[in-house]
């Protein structure tokens, strides 16, 4: 199954998901609001509301409309989790990026407080820390420039951060650069320069800790937004090889992709790719509501 992209419209009773076909979907009364999605996994979302009082922090399935509310944190600027919401072992994760601390979160079915944990980050400070990814129980994420950083969360003893890859060589800083979990065993990076001119995609050696370029995804597609990354195996032909992005082409109002093979731009409705294709973002319209790509899940 492909993702959805679900978009909220604030202040609103009902949801759209626009792709791969449009629908609605009805808003429960605690999503009503100011909302910012936070990560997608596994069908859920973990969504804060900053509209109600007290803020509010929740992990949401907007499948079968279930609702698991969390501990608010509210200067935590990253976060991910390790399973579905229904699971007894999910853990909600939560990354501070003001070098002073990381904050590593709560068992989402036991009501276990937040733990804390401080990190000396020395002279490598990050600027931002954006789309952490549990890999192998640690948690991998990106600085603002496109290095990767790892916080291991099973280590008791010594430093349990560490720097694993230094950004790919000759990224320019403004770059906007997403980790994607690709299987179990791989992570890939993907950096899209500003106006999209130019989208490369690179495999982490675990062995050199650099990041190697690589030509094509094969058989897989890989979704990304600024909530989640996805990368899975195609269903289709038609979608493989290819980057999906949360972005409408102005005419034709159709999603728009990128194609590793033509390495072009062009639409998709869903069902047919179009034959127009274009080279960067100009023409196209970004969606400014919340959004997020999600996996549909019933469970």
């Amino acid at each position: 199954m492909s993702c959805h992209l679900y978009i909220f419209h604030n202040c609103n009773t009902q949801q759209k998901v626009f792709f791969p076909f449009k629908y609605y979907m009805k808003t429960p009364q605690e999503l009503i609001g100011n909302v910012k999605i936070r990560c997608s996994r596994y069908g859920w979302l973990l969504v804060y509301n900053l509209s109600h009082e007290p803020e509010s922090m929740l992990l949401f399935n907007p499948f079968t409309n279930d609702i698991r509310k969390l501990q608010f944190m509210g200067y935590v600027r990253s976060n991910c989790f390790s399973a579905p919401p229904t699971s007894w072992d999910c853990m909600v994760v939560g990354l501070v990026a003001d070098g002073m601390c990381a904050v590593f979160g709560q068992l989402v079915n036991s009501g276990l407080d937040w733990g804390l944990r401080f990190v000396d980050f020395g002279e490598v400070v990050p600027r931002s820390i954006s789309f952490p990814t549990l890999y192998d129980k640690d948690v991998y994420a990106l600085e603002a420039g496109g290095r990767l950083d790892v916080y291991r969360l099973m280590e008791i003893e010594g430093s349990f951060w560490e720097v694993v890859a230094e950004a790919p060589r000759g990224c320019p800083s403004e770059a906007q650069c997403y980790l994607v979990k690709c299987d179990e065993h791989r992570l890939l990076l993907v950096r899209v320069d500003e106006y999209g001119e130019s989208v490369e995609v690179f495999k982490l050696n675990e062995t050199t800790r650099e990041w190697e370029k690589i030509d094509g995804l094969g058989r897989r597609m890989i979704y990304i937004c600024g909530a989640t990354c996805f990368c899975m195996e195609a269903k289709t032909p038609e979608m493989e090889n290819k980057i999906y992005f949360p972005q409408l082409h102005s005419k034709n109002g159709k999603m728009v992709f990128y194609s590793l093979e033509t390495s072009r731009y062009h639409t998709f409705d869903g069902r047919m790719v179009d034959e127009e294709s274009f080279e960067d973002f100009l023409g196209t319209k970004y969606i400014l509501n919340p959004h997020a790509w999600i996996e549909p899940s019933w469970c």
